[in-house]
């Protein structure tokens, strides 16, 4: 299946590059990126990801208001060009310029979420430590990950309303990942991993959060046991657009979080770390917006069925919405990114989703399934 992609010098295996170095099904290749107003008053999450094992790309775009979150999302074949990233439904991908600048669109179809936004790095990216574990002898997961913050640029039209996007008011950042990976996938069949339970200690505390403050990025990454082992604990600061090099390690992460009881939804609190002289920055945490989720119709799983790599056909089209004023519908599509101002004890003021999950027992906030 050769391609136009075979062209360039960018193989990594004696194949074409339409075949992938493993035939696991759950192998994919995604962006997703997010973006807010910093007032509060949008929050918005994208998503491109292709599964060349499944023959399907597919794409989302889903806006959170502060009332309701609107989400269109949309699937085609693949086929053998693996550089072609437009015509996912209405949506294209268009990287403008590596590690720089990307445009996301949406046209028109009558759908409720239509866009053209430009995406501007202000920092270089930050690559996560490399993802790898096996269960009964299976990779489970493995891959690359990197995270960057920008600014975002050109318009948004939710339900009929106009947005429009400046990069003095209007930030985000972005996951670029690539690898196997099961989260968003179709469920396999049931074996002897499920039969058994096996691998079912995660650790329950999870946090995820790029902070974008006014004249630098630090990423913030940690999971924890109920008991204070931790398998990451990642603090890096981005290094500057213009030098590139490598990240800063910061490290040494703490967190002091507060939840609601019902819903595990971030209410405030904070997190500190070693700061680059080595003396310790504590962030707090403000939420800003009632959040944007993961599953609301984005194919991140939930209530709504449609599953990343799902095959529906040449070319599918839908949208889906949730009313966020419903603890029933925000507890069935939860945990949420929290969009927060973070400020730091430096004296600096930034940006950024803060997205934390607890899963069963975490007794040292008093949570328990």
């Amino acid at each position: 299946m050769i391609g136009p992609a075979d062209d360039f010098l960018i193989h990594q295996t004696p194949d074409p590059v339409r075949f992938v170095g493993t035939s696991d099904r759950r192998f994919y290749d995604r962006h997703f990126l997010t973006g807010h107003s910093r007032d509060g008053s949008t929050f918005f999450l994208l998503g491109m990801g292709a599964y060349p094992n499944l023959g399907v790309i597919d794409a989302f775009a889903s806006v959170a208001t502060r009332t309701t979150q609107y989400t269109t999302r949309a699937s085609r074949e693949l086929g053998t060009d693996r550089l072609d990233t437009s015509a996912v439904g209405p949506f294209t991908l268009e990287v403008i310029e590596g590690l720089r600048r990307l445009r996301f669109r949406g046209e028109p179809r009558g759908q409720t979420v239509e866009l053209d936004l430009e995406w501007q790095a202000v920092a270089a990216p930050v690559e996560e430590p490399p993802l790898f574990s096996r269960l009964l002898g299976r990779v489970v997961e493995q891959g690359t990950r990197l995270i960057q913050t920008g600014t975002w640029n050109g318009f948004l039209t939710v339900d009929g309303s106009r947005l429009e996007v400046g990069p003095d008011t209007w930030w985000g950042a972005r996951d670029r990942s690539w690898g196997v990976r099961s989260m968003g996938m179709e469920r396999e069949p049931a074996g002897l991993a499920q039969a058994r339970r096996l691998g079912r200690d995660r650790p329950p505390l999870w946090i995820w959060s790029p902070m974008q403050f006014e004249g630098r990025t630090v990423h913030f990454s940690l999971s924890e046991h109920a008991d204070g082992r931790r398998e990451i604990e990642t603090v890096r600061q981005a290094p500057s657009l213009a030098d590139g090099g490598e990240a800063l390690e910061l490290g040494v992460p703490e967190h002091e979080l507060k939840f609601d009881p019902g819903t595990r939804e971030l209410l405030g609190g904070s997190v500190s770390f070693r700061d680059v002289d080595g003396s310790r920055t504590t962030v707090a945490l403000t939420p800003l917006h009632p959040g944007a989720y993961l599953r609301a119709g984005t194919g991140y799983g939930g209530p709504d069925p449609w599953r990343h790599g799902a095959y529906r056909g040449h070319n599918w089209v839908d949208s889906v919405s949730f009313d966020l004023t419903d603890p029933a519908v925000t507890i069935g599509i939860g945990p949420a990114h929290m969009l927060c101002r973070m400020e730091a004890s430096t004296g600096e003021v930034g940006y950024g989703t803060f997205e934390t999950q607890v899963y069963g027992d975490f007794p040292r906030y008093g949570l328990y399934s």
